[in-house]
């Protein structure tokens, strides 16, 4: 009888344990919204920020979009297999942070990613009025600058 109890009370134990963890986490995913998650959603280049206050045109924006959307196909063929499940992984847990230092590129990859990102803003570049350049290049020494002052913290 006394086997029976501690059985009983040993489930209860365990099982109001798993409650209380459970319980939080099935609130706080039915409640939360995209705006009012713990990591703040990555703005797409051509929407969001500086690219907004440069008053791109519509044709402007699809070029973006285009430029965009090949340099990401481009970046992705560079990648192992490997490598693209590692940072699936990291994307869908959220936790990126060093992911691109675990994926253990090699110079090559390196010097791959490196001529991507320059073509792609030479092609950026080429779509921008001389205003709109003016005005980003001031949009990346400012970002330049709030990153290093975070560095130094």
């Amino acid at each position: 009888m006394l086997r029976n109890i501690k059985k009983v009370l040993a489930i209860a134990c365990v099982t109001m344990a798993v409650g209380a963890v459970t319980v939080p986490n099935l609130v706080s995913a039915q409640t939360s919204t995209p705006d009012s998650t713990s990591r703040p959603e990555r703005r797409k280049p051509h929407d969001g920020g500086a690219w907004k206050k440069l008053n791109l045109t519509d044709a402007q924006k699809a070029q973006l979009k285009t430029i965009h959307e090949n340099a990401k196909t481009q970046r992705q063929n560079v990648f192992t297999p490997e490598q693209r499940a590692i940072m699936e992984q990291a994307r869908q847990s959220g936790e990126r942070k060093g992911v691109r230092k675990s994926l253990n590129l090699t110079d090559a990859q390196k010097q791959q990613l490196k001529a991507i990102s320059q073509d792609t803003k030479t092609k950026v570049d080429n779509v921008l009025t001389p205003e709109q350049k003016q005005q980003l290049a001031q949009f990346r020494q400012d970002r330049k600058a709030q990153h290093n002052n975070r560095s130094d913290r």
